[in-house]
């Protein structure tokens, strides 16, 4: 809380709310990934990196690194200056500023310069993602499909409602359970390549008796 607090000070930030935060170290001591993507650098950097310390100390073997972009220049370099100095063996903080990520019938935005690693978990809060034709989604997930190994990638949304109905309209609401009152969501989505033909048919809606259209091509996988 020390680390924390100061760093909130150094960087005019207002922080992640806890439940995130609780969401995250449970799914990371859980899971172990060995390389995790932080979307949206920030005081959750130390908490990321926390786990990571804890998880070697427990297991020598473990190699675990956080990943943490950032797509604002300025936020990048003061992140990377007041990261504390016994997380940074930890962390490599990647200035990646935002572009546009196209998926299916769904727009997003996505960091640049993600580097190619097997990322087993994600911290989704970041880039910004409105623009002149209103709202998309943070879509860093999807883009590290295209490289990841991994068939099941483990996560946590930090606030991004739009980024949790993705999820959601793809995978079922189970997917990502997302509760008003806590403004975030854990999430556990098998690895697809939505560039497959296989996965671009209109054959795949379910239409309710009362006219509801539900897109289910996903839906039974996501456990």
């Amino acid at each position: 809380m020390s680390d924390l607090d100061a760093y909130k000070k150094k960087s005019n930030t207002t922080g992640t709310q806890w439940i995130t935060l609780w969401m995250s170290v449970k799914r990371i001591l859980k899971y172990q990934p060995v390389a995790i993507l932080e979307s949206g650098t920030g005081s959750s950097t130390m908490v990321l990196a926390a786990c990571v310390k804890k998880l070697k100390a427990e297991n020598s073997d473990y190699n675990g690194r956080v990943t943490s972009m950032e797509s604002v220049a300025a936020w990048h370099a003061i992140a990377s200056e007041n990261l504390p100095e016994k997380y940074r063996e930890h962390v490599e903080i990647i200035l990646g500023p935002r572009e546009k990520f196209e998926m299916g019938f769904f727009r997003g935005y996505v960091h640049s310069n993600i580097p190619k690693r097997n990322y087993g978990f994600v911290l989704l809060d970041a880039p910004a993602f409105d623009d002149d034709h209103g709202l998309s989604f943070c879509a860093d997930v999807f883009k590290i499909m295209d490289f990841v190994t991994h068939p099941t990638i483990h996560g946590v949304v930090d606030g991004r409602a739009s980024s949790v109905f993705v999820l959601q309209t793809l995978y079922g609401p189970s997917a990502a359970r997302y509760y008003h009152s806590l403004f975030a969501a854990s999430f556990s989505i098998p690895k697809i390549d939505f560039r497959d033909p296989k996965n671009n048919t209109p054959k795949d809606w379910l239409c309710t008796p009362l006219g509801r259209l539900v897109y289910r091509k996903f839906r039974s996988l996501h456990g």
